[in-house]
């Protein structure tokens, strides 16, 4: 599986100075909680912090669902 494949949304670069650059390839507002660039020193260490966008991204999304069926704004 390509990090492409693993981490949709994202194009995965090498750094110029070493390391791992993922940047999201629709960038999100400013004021999200969530990460338009991403590092990482190994592919590895990049691939947990995906992951953990992931997992931000998910936990954002359920608590703008429960917002909303509270009926607050």
């Amino acid at each position: 599986m390509t990090a492409t494949r693993r981490f949709p949304g994202w194009e995965i670069i090498e750094g110029a100075g070493g390391g791992y650059i993922a940047i999201r390839t629709v960038l999100v507002s400013e004021h999200s909680p969530l990460s338009n660039v991403r590092c990482g020193a190994t592919l590895p260490e990049l691939f947990e912090h995906l992951e953990e966008e992931t997992r931000r991204r998910t936990n954002s999304n359920g608590l703008r669902r429960r917002a909303a069926n509270s009926g607050t704004s």
